[in-house]
């Protein structure tokens, strides 16, 4: 990659193990990206030194964080996530943008007291979709990666909390080791990668977030259709927390 210096490149080929077992959603090909590949291809050997060395150094961080904090998440498909980091602005946009996604992970991860086991939702939009289907004339034009959609998702989180601490019937107080489920699927990992896999060869996944594009959809009932499908699947469950 053209003016990248070779130590950040020695960082990102260094992040290849925490993504190596990564699957995609895309049809076209067998893996997610590796970091130094996404980088090259979100690059591709434009920009200043420094806002690259960001963007690198960025990239690193939030891969980072998604094998830390959903350390079973199935599908990496980081191409769309990185393209908004890239085209956020400049380092000082870049590492603000970092920033806030990392303490997403961080709040909604497993190590939270959310316990949420992946990062799917986030990535390939279906809490995104959810939210601007409520309100589409004000959100329809803010994407899934925005600074605005993040606010949402802190609020939420908090929202989430308040429930948990007055141990609510759908999000209540975990026992043990247990990932939270509010869903009315199984989302085990053989489920999980089933479920989204059958999705996305029907086209039903709100942002295709192995484009760069992540051509985003959210005029479809997704997280329904997600359900539905579950249920033709034979992995319905009640939902609990």
């Amino acid at each position: 990659m053209r003016g990248l210096p070779e130590d950040i490149l020695a960082g990102l080929e260094r992040l290849a193990p925490l993504v190596s077992g990564g699957a995609s959603l895309d049809p076209s090909r067998p893996r997610a990206l590796l970091p130094v590949e996404l980088a090259a291809r979100v690059m591709d050997g434009l920009g200043d030194v420094e806002r690259a060395r960001a963007f690198a150094e960025g990239l690193g961080e939030v891969v980072r964080v998604f094998a830390e904090d959903f350390p079973d998440n199935i599908f990496w498909d980081l191409d769309y996530l990185a393209c908004c980091m890239w085209n956020a602005g400049g380092p000082g946009e870049i590492e603000g943008f970092v920033r806030r996604v990392v303490v997403l992970c961080r709040g909604f991860g497993n190590k939270s007291e959310l316990r949420f086991r992946y990062a799917h939702d986030f990535l390939y939009g279906y809490d995104w979709a959810r939210w601007v289907a409520r309100q589409p004339g004000d959100r329809a034009g803010i994407g899934p990666f925005d600074l605005a959609f993040f606010d949402y998702l802190d609020a939420r989180r908090q929202t989430l909390l308040e429930l948990i601490a007055r141990n609510d019937a759908k999000y209540g107080q975990l026992q043990g080791p247990e990932f939270r489920n509010p869903f009315f699927f199984c989302r085990e990992p053989r489920e999980e990668a089933h479920l989204h896999q059958v999705l996305a060869q029907a086209d039903l996944i709100p942002v295709k977030a192995w484009r760069l594009d992540g051509e985003r959809r959210w005029d479809l009932p997704f997280t329904d259709l997600r359900t539905e499908a579950a249920r033709r699947l034979g992995l319905a469950r009640d939902a609990t927390s």
